[in-house]
């Protein structure tokens, strides 16, 4: 509405009646005028047509905008008796506002995380002209090394800067203070360029960022290697909001650490569900040798389009640069396999949209999907509570229907009664939707929980902004009007001459039997369509529970470490990783131990190019496989059994010959017919090439997913390949709490680079890959029994009401001779016409809604016979308890005052 407009209608509020009267007769007489002119509508031109359409269209709607006292009052007494009336059946109110609270809470907890996870924009400066940059080649995820991020940022001009992170670094921070040293495990390190805060637009709450010059020079003592940023919630945790903490010098691992600003409140950096404790430049914590090599140091990037760029033409510009750069690293650094590698033309740049910033690992990956099923799964749950409620409003209604017949009888027009009516049903709503709030608060911290199965956890902000306020009015209009608009309807369309009479309810009563019952076909028929979502989820969980994972996890503690180490030679490496091994297994309680780079089921994968002695690939075969670095012990730790040849053993020490076990895909996919113990093969990669022999066939074992097909992989000694250690893997009969005392302690008595992030089970290690459809499938059950218990109750409402207005017939029945089990059939049966209506129309929307499921079903289809049967036995058994009590009744009528019923 144009701004004088909103003016007159205030000004239309606060003026006297007089006034507005006689303004109200000058718009009036210009009405008339124009309606004079409409008189000579044809033989106007088209301009004075539109002319004059726009005139009366303005006149009229000021006249709107002065009339608001008749529409504002008579809203305030619909409003006013509304209130009264619920209030007046502190019962039924009660039960239909928990009913529709439970729906509209669940719906908002839901939604409330999806708004937190993917669509709630990074608290930055203009989020929308953000984008996520990466770099694909021919099934490459992302290939931009640190050097690469240097060069396109020199060379382009499509953005106004680039910025560069490389993930969380976890370490330990030592604060110093009067009384001694505090020391910090687990501290979150974001790991950011310079250039970060500047472009994400974002001011420090105290102090200062680091700038240009100080990133330039890499572990300076002066420069980039000593400075942090702490976020907010960590200044307000560990140092209680001292502005002294500006200049303070913390220890990072032990490298001395100045601080020198903090993060704005809110702030949590460019990953939904990450917020880093502390930012340092991205070259504090990184090696040299990795800045500078075009293979290692993979980095994120984020840039802000310049105006008037499109993201279309920033990646076609970016695209072409890239493909320039990559040709000039060929010349420099040719590859090492030449005739397998990509073409030029297949290196593309691709820009996303970076609102929302990046998803924190693999969170948005694993859950988007599940997350949205979820919501339809609630919304479907909705609509069962919205049949519900009009089923009592309906019951209402007839309650009440002498009361609308007077008020129709006294000249109430339909309309204005069923505005009051509705008025009624968005109070109701409303309700529902207040007391669903707390529903909601509480959901979305128990999803989160279900959700949160990382090595890390999640750092979400639930609270409700203002896209989740809007959609839980929305909801709460759009599910006031849709359960109260049938009742309303109805209710208001009662026949004047036979409401006033007591006795003619006939044709009344027979409406609303009809309108209950189709509303509890609905809620079979989605109540069926929730179970059997729930029975097909059920058991492929079942199925993929059952899958032989190579192993045997009963037993087995992983301690996922974190291993920062100031000393990175090979040799000091090795050291850590045998003193650890040893310190651990030497433990009381301890059966076997092992440690190894990365976890099994952590989701990390490593693969290595290989040439394999003996062995010629297809000229487009890409030989290579993925591999892990192991202990001694790492075998019979974990439980996989050896098939020929021996495990990783003392022997094979950093000086000793290469040794590497192989799995069964290995050994079928590279040495089909042959024994491949003893044969040799080389990593085609690296500064060494030193031969590898293989020394073991170990049985094959999933690895990160349970679905996927297994692939060739190798083990080879973590001694022989030195790295920071990942895991420590235990098999102990000894509970977590038992243990994690002293494998700590062995741990500070090696070194204090390593720390404990997270102990578990290897069972739950395999069970949280699963945690997408354990999610869907827990809600999926519970909001299917919610639903049986909806449609439930509102069959044996419905029927209790049948049963009470057919209780002159029964009783007539009776006595003409019928007997107990001929009423209790009568009644059952209608009973069971509305269950079969429901299931009739459930199992093809079901199994429509079913493929939505296909990809988290394993080892069945969505047209499972054994899962439809199910659902549909458990609903019939429950409807038909629901409709005993009713048909119980009815057979205990008394003949003679059933026929003086009325």
């Amino acid at each position: 509405m144009k701004p004088h407009l909103w003016l007159i209608r205030f000004i239309g509020l606060i003026v006297p009646r007089q006034l507005r009267a006689d303004w109200r007769q000058e718009w009036e007489a210009e009405l008339r005028y124009r309606e004079l002119l409409l008189a000579e509508w044809d033989r106007l031109d088209r301009r004075n047509k539109l002319e004059l359409l726009r005139r009366s269209l303005s006149a009229f709607w000021d006249a709107l905008c002065l009339q608001p006292e008749r529409l504002e009052d008579e809203m305030y007494q619909d409003l006013r008796f509304g209130i009264r009336m619920l209030l007046k059946s502190k019962g039924f109110t009660a039960v239909a506002a928990l009913t529709l609270a439970l729906g509209i809470g669940a719906n908002t907890a839901v939604f409330t995380l999806i708004n937190a996870l993917l669509l709630r924009a990074l608290p930055v400066a203009n989020p929308h002209d953000l984008v996520v940059i990466s770099a694909r080649g021919q099934g490459t995820p992302s290939i931009i090394s640190f050097p690469m991020y240097r060069d396109l940022r020199a060379s382009q001009n499509v953005f106004t800067d680039i910025l560069a992170s490389a993930g969380e670094n976890i370490v330990r921070l030592s604060i110093p203070g009067k009384t001694g040293t505090v020391e910090v495990d687990n501290v979150r390190t974001g790991l950011v360029t310079a250039n970060y805060w500047n472009l994400l637009g974002v001011q420090p709450a105290l102090g200062r960022f680091f700038t240009e010059d100080e990133d330039r020079i890499p572990n300076s003592s002066e420069t980039a290697g000593s400075l942090a940023v702490l976020s907010y919630s960590f200044w307000e945790r560990q140092f209680g909001r001292d502005p002294g903490v500006i200049g303070r010098t913390v220890l990072v691992d032990r490298s001395p650490c100045r601080v020198i600003g903090v993060a704005p409140r809110g702030f949590f950096g460019e990953r939904v569900g990450s917020e880093p404790d502390l930012w340092a430049p991205i070259i504090s914590f990184s090696p040299a040798g990795n800045l500078e090599n075009r293979r290692g140091q993979w980095t994120s990037e984020m840039g802000r389009l310049k105006p008037g760029i499109s993201r279309e033409q920033a990646q076609t510009a970016m695209t072409h640069l890239f493909q320039q750069l990559v040709q000039a690293e060929r010349a420099q650094v040719p590859p090492e396999n030449p005739n397998r590698a990509p073409a030029i033309r297949d290196y593309v740049i691709q820009l996303d949209p970076g609102a929302t910033g990046l998803g924190f690992g693999r969170l948005r990956q694993t859950f988007t999907q599940p997350l949205w099923i979820i919501m339809a799964i609630v919304a479907v749950a909705l609509l069962i509570a919205c049949a519900n409620v009009a089923n009592l409003l309906l019951a209402r209604a007839m309650a009440r229907q002498h009361e609308i017949s007077v008020r129709l009888a006294l000249g109430c027009g339909r309309f204005r009664l069923i505005r009051q009516l509705l008025t009624e049903s968005l109070l109701l709503s409303a309700f529902g939707a207040v007391a669903g709030m707390l529903v909601a608060w509480l959901g979305s911290r128990v999803l989160l929980r279900m959700v949160d199965t990382g090595p890390v956890a999640l750092r979400l902000d639930l609270s409700p902004d203002a896209r989740v306020l809007l959609f839980t009015a929305i909801v709460m209009t759009v599910t006031g009007i849709g359960f109260g608009l049938a009742p309303a309807w109805r209710a208001s369309g009662f026949d004047l001459a036979s409401a006033m009479k007591e006795r003619a309810r006939g044709a009344g009563q027979r409406v609303r039997q009809y309108l209950g019952r189709t509303l509890v076909v609905v809620q079979v028929a989605l109540s069926l369509l929730l179970l059997i979502g729930a029975g097909l989820l059920i058991r492929s969980l079942y199925n993929l529970r059952q899958i032989d994972l190579g192993f045997r996890p009963e037993q087995v503690l992983l301690f996922h470490l974190a291993h920062n180490p100031s000393n990175r030679e090979p040799a000091a490496l090795t050291r850590v990783a045998r003193e650890v091994h040893e310190r651990v297994r030497q433990i009381p309680g301890v059966e076997s131990a092992s440690v190894s780079w990365l976890m099994l089921f952590g989701g990390s994968d490593l693969y290595a190019p290989l040439n394999i002695h003996d062995y010629t690939p297809a000229s487009d075969e890409n030989v290579r496989a993925r591999f892990n670095c192991v202990s001694t012990g790492y075998f019979e730790t974990v439980g996989m059994t050896l098939l020929a040849g021996r495990g990783i053993e003392e022997r094979d020490a950093e000086n000793a010959p290469h040794a590497a076990v192989i799995n069964e895909a290995m050994a079928r996919r590279y040495f089909p017919g042959a024994h491949p113990v003893g044969k040799t093969m080389e990593i085609a990669a690296g500064p060494t090439r030193r031969p590898i022999e293989i020394v073991g066939v170990v049985r094959d074992a999933k690895y990160n997913n349970l679905r996927a097909e297994t692939t060739p992989m190798f083990y080879i000694s973590i001694q022989q390949l030195p790295r920071t250690l990942g895991t420590l893997e235990v098999r102990t009969r000894e509970p977590i709490a038992a243990l994690s005392g002293p494998i700590r302690n062995a741990l500070l008595g090696v070194t204090k680079d390593v720390m404990i992030r997270r102990v578990v089970t290897l069972q739950s290690q395999v069970d949280q890959t699963l945690a997408g459809e354990r999610l869907i499938t827990t809600l999926c059950a519970f909001f299917g029994a919610l639903a049986l218990l909806l449609a439930s109750s509102g069959l044996y409402g419905v029927l209790s009401y049948a049963v009470a207005q057919r209780t002159q017939e029964i009783g007539i029945r009776m006595a003409l001779g019928a007997t107990g089990r001929n009423v209790l059939w009568l009644v059952l049966r209608q009973s069971l016409t509305v269950v079969l209506a429901g299931i009739v129309t459930g199992i093809p929307l079901a199994w429509l809604s079913a493929r939505m499921l296909g990809s988290y079903l394993y080892g069945l289809s969505p047209t499972d016979p054994a899962a439809i049967t199910i659902a549909t036995l458990l609903l019939i058994l429950v409807a038909l308890l629901a409709c005993y009590l009713p048909a119980r009744r009815a057979t205990q009528i008394d003949p003679m005052v059933a026929i003086r019923h009325e």
